[in-house]
């Protein structure tokens, strides 16, 4: 198989590359001029200069290319304005189908999330496939869901369309190194001697290791049943929040003494970073933001047996060690 990857300088993107070269596959993947390229240039992979939000780059860099991996997209969930979303995930996503199918591209998987599902994930009942989406409300804490599940429509319209053969696959809460978003924030927070939460937060996660995510993602590549369809992405069993906290605490060197604030207390303390960073105009995101801390009351439960049942995926990677992998490449990183 001669694969197409974008996003490959990204955390997904990249894993899905050097997974796929393990596997003895040809990779193409598309990168930025601007991009770090450090990591990509170590895989063996092609790499093709280009970007999604211009088409004229897309219909060469697909040539010759039997399955497109398209992970790119702005992954700045809780930030931003809504028009840098719709130019890189939706219009960004739309330049992808329409190039690939030009190129008569065999399978385009298009790589979602989750989060599209809203406050359908939220119940004590898991959304699996066939749950609709629950988005009600359209604000900058919602504009990556919103574009992600735009990109979901487009997707699926070409394949219905008989344009291009799909897939959809949507990755739960993502961890393991390099993953900056989740991962560095848990860390800084559970770093101090006394650990605070707010209140007696303890949500449901679908939490799932980053190399299982890669590995999913390539089995519905590869699998015939696959076409056309959705599928998520999720652990086997319903993982509390807390459980994947403190086996990150034991991977640090042990637990730690923990205690609580009110949930309206920490609220307001987001918002106030998250005001000092909009008066700063600061592109990244803060360190803490009202959407994470909804997280911790919301939660996300998911289905993810469809992927076990048709495509034969089990995750492989434990909490504990997915937790000791990534803070032994945290500490790794601090000796450079």
């Amino acid at each position: 198989m001669k694969a197409f990857v974008t996003g490959a300088t990204g955390y997904i993107g990249s894993h899905i590359v050097e997974r796929l070269l393990e596997q003895g596959h040809e990779v193409r993947a598309l990168a930025r001029k601007t991009s770090d390229l450090s990591h990509l240039n170590t895989t063996g992979a092609e790499i093709v200069f280009g970007d999604i939000e211009g088409y004229d780059s897309l219909v060469s860099a697909v040539d010759g290319i039997d399955v497109v991996f398209h992970a790119a997209a702005r992954v700045m969930p809780g930030w931003g304005v809504w028009e840098d979303f719709e130019r890189e995930t939706v219009k960004g996503t739309e330049n992808m189908l329409k190039a690939s199918a030009e190129a008569g591209v065999s399978r385009f998987v298009y790589i979602s999330s989750s989060t599209v599902l809203g406050e359908a994930s939220y119940g004590e009942t898991p959304a699996d496939e066939s749950t609709t989406p629950e988005l009600t409300t359209f604000k900058y804490d919602t504009f990556y869901d919103h574009a992600k599940l735009q990109g979901e429509k487009l997707s699926l319209d070409y394949h219905k369309q008989g344009k291009l053969p799909v897939t959809v696959v949507r990755p739960s809460m993502v961890y393991g190194p390099g993953w900056d978003l989740l991962c560095d924030r848990c860390y800084r927070q559970l770093s101090p001697p006394i650990v605070v939460w707010p209140g007696r937060s303890n949500p449901r996660t679908a939490i799932v290791y980053v190399t299982d995510v890669a590995d999913c993602i390539i089995l519905a590549a590869t699998s015939d049943k696959a076409v056309g369809e959705i599928y998520n992405i999720a652990p086997t069993e319903v993982i509390w929040f807390r459980d994947w906290a403190d086996a990150f605490m034991l991977a640090m060197g042990g637990r730690k003494y923990q205690t609580s604030i009110p949930y309206s207390v920490a609220y307001f303390w987001c918002a106030l970073m998250e005001g000092w960073a909009r008066l700063r105009r600061q592109k990244d995101i803060p360190y803490l933001t009202r959407s994470g801390i909804r997280f911790l009351k919301q939660g996300m439960h998911i289905d993810g047996s469809k992927a076990r049942k048709e495509l034969g995926w089990e995750p492989k990677v434990s909490l504990e060690e997915g937790t000791r992998l990534y803070v032994q490449w945290r500490r790794q990183q601090k000796k450079k």
